[in-house]
């Protein structure tokens, strides 16, 4: 995936610029920071060019960096202001189709009716977190 990537956004074989360096970590799903981005190329480029070992070594650093579940786990609990481990379907649903990568209606209904949830009830966060960072099998 990470080579399919590379090559394909880096046509001459190699970064020459953290702009590239940004799009390539962001299409594979990492959202670093314009100054993670500088860092990396900084740290990685020579002569002002990053291989893909090297681009390999700036997707390790920032995997370390980004943790996706400690993330979304926080979200969840500042709306769990009881702190009951729970958080009402309708306001996850709006944020789905409101913030960030927005999602359709059909989209948040087609994961809910996959996780089992009632609409306007409630989620227990723990688990639809892990569900929805447990990856899809590929067969």
């Amino acid at each position: 995936k990470f080579r399919e990537c590379f090559f394909f956004h880096a046509r001459r074989g190699h970064i020459s610029n953290e702009q590239e360096l940004s799009l390539i970590m962001r299409s594979l799903g990492y959202s670093p920071t314009t100054k993670e981005v500088n860092k990396y190329f900084n740290k990685y480029a020579k002569e002002n060019k990053i291989e893909f070992a090297s681009f390999l070594e700036a997707m390790h650093d920032q995997s370390s960096v980004e943790n996706p579940e400690k993330e979304l786990m926080n979200a969840f609990k500042a709306h769990d202001k009881e702190r009951r481990g729970y958080v009402n379907a309708s306001e996850i649903q709006h944020i789905m189709m409101s913030m960030g990568e927005r999602l359709s209606r059909q989209e948040v209904d087609a994961i809910f009716r996959e996780m089992g949830v009632q609409q306007g009830g409630q989620i227990r966060y723990n688990d639809f977190v892990k569900s929805l960072l447990t990856p899809v099998p590929d067969y």
